[in-house]
């Protein structure tokens, strides 16, 4: 999963330097001889394996059409500020990637394009084959800015061979916050008698995001309309069960331990029970016939609800020949949906056991998250919101230096102060 705390600076930067890059002509998508194909650059964080994997998708895509001819422009490392400085010198990808909390911001400053009039009644788009969730981070309003190509809600993923060997019910579809607790309290323990727990119910470290417990509460962090609701009862109500797992029923690793060890280390090495993951985490292969492993849907207070990591490609609004790259983007999204998983549209989900055989046992619950399964609503300062979250709420309760009532207040406080209200 890609880290979600960002800086303040970072945003400010970024904002300033594409602000001149939405108002300027690309040089980009050009088309070589006469006749021949339109050149076209993908940007992707892709590195390593996942490179090679990706290029093979854009090899068969080049050899299927002779409408235009993909190049994979490679960034692993420092790929937003890369993106920034080739945006803000006219060389920007005619196509790129970007995850859910930078599409407000892109969109917004003109940098990439709307895809409506290419989407429109095009053959191999169904929109109504698409979740509401992942689709709905591209949306701006009223206008589509990227199709997704994945979708990777939150599941509670546990150690069964744990679970059976402390005799404690394996977690359920329709477990409630309360029963999560119960278990991750049976299971949390000393068990070589030192007189420190060695062994975690769950792990809570700045991840999962504070939504997992404000959602499903039936409150909200900041609404459609972009209203401030985290210091609303239901909001708060989530973040007091936050706060009871971590502080009182002490049910995770202190910050220092699990973040020195990773949460996913801790889970794979069998000290902690449960853990939230995303759909697409390969621990089935990873821990191989160490352990078994269940996956199921997050608990619930009352609504079911998960945050679902996304990603989008995106079109650049400087490309030259945007009937062409908007042919690409769709060919190319499309082709992803038989990659990655989750796939964002519904057809697509059948054939996840085919991409990934060892999610084969997971799949009913998998589809059931993806129904309900979303991002933030978009807001094009959703970097400055996330740090502003960590800041005065998730660190502190972790540290257990303020009350839920407290840090609601004083989040709620600077996430006004940065949207203006």
């Amino acid at each position: 999963m890609k880290g979600k705390w960002f800086s303040k600076l970072t945003a400010g930067l970024l904002v300033s330097s594409l602000l001149v890059a939405g108002c300027s002509n690309s040089e980009e998508g050009s088309t070589g001889e006469k006749g021949g194909p339109v050149e076209l650059k993908v940007g992707t964080w892709a590195g390593a394996t996942e490179l090679k994997e990706f290029q093979e998708i854009v090899d068969q895509l080049n050899e299927e059409t002779d409408e235009y001819n993909l190049t994979i422009q490679s960034i692993p490392a420092d790929y937003y500020k890369k993106i920034q400085t080739m945006a803000s010198a006219k060389q920007a990808p005619d196509l790129f990637w970007l995850s859910q909390e930078y599409i407000p911001m892109y969109a917004e400053l003109g940098v990439i394009s709307s895809l409506d009039e290419y989407v429109k009644d095009h053959k191999e788009v169904d929109m109504d084959d698409y979740f509401d969730g992942p689709l709905a981070i591209g949306q701006m309003n009223e206008k589509l800015y990227g199709l997704p190509w994945i979708n990777q809600p939150i599941m509670l993923y546990y150690n069964k061979s744990l679970f059976e060997k402390e005799g404690v019910e394996v977690p359920q579809a329709d477990w409630t916050w309360e029963d999560f607790s119960k278990a991750a309290k049976a299971i949390t323990k000393d068990t070589d008698g030192d007189g420190k727990t060695d062994q975690y119910g769950t792990n809570i470290d700045g991840w999962p995001p504070i939504s997992t417990w404000v959602w499903t509460y039936g409150g909200e962090i900041i609404d459609k309309d972009g209203n401030v609701k985290i210091d609303e009862p239901e909001a708060i109500e989530g973040i007091k069960k936050f706060d009871q797992l971590i502080n009182k029923d002490k049910v995770a690793p202190d910050k220092t331990q699990s973040q020195n060890t990773g949460g996913p280390e801790m889970f794979k090495t069998g000290k902690i029970g449960m853990f939230f993951g995303g759909a697409g985490d390969d621990f089935e292969k990873q821990i191989g016939e160490t352990f078994e492993v269940g996956m199921t849907e997050v608990p619930h207070a009352t609504e079911q609800a998960t945050f679902s990591w996304i990603a989008d490609t995106v079109m650049s609004s400087n490309t030259k020949n945007k009937d062409v790259a908007a042919e690409a983007l769709i060919d190319l999204t499309n082709a992803m949906h038989e990659w990655k998983i989750l796939p964002p549209t519904k057809s697509d989900l059948e054939n996840v056991a085919d991409i990934r055989p060892e999610k084969e046992y997971a799949l009913d619950v998998m589809k059931k998250a993806s129904e309900y399964s979303r991002g933030y609503h978009n807001q094009s300062k959703q970097a400055e919101i996330d740090t502003a979250i960590w800041q005065y709420l998730y660190e502190p309760i972790l540290l257990g230096d303020k009350s839920p009532e407290d840090a609601a207040k004083e989040t709620a406080e600077a996430l006004r102060k940065i949207l203006g209200q």
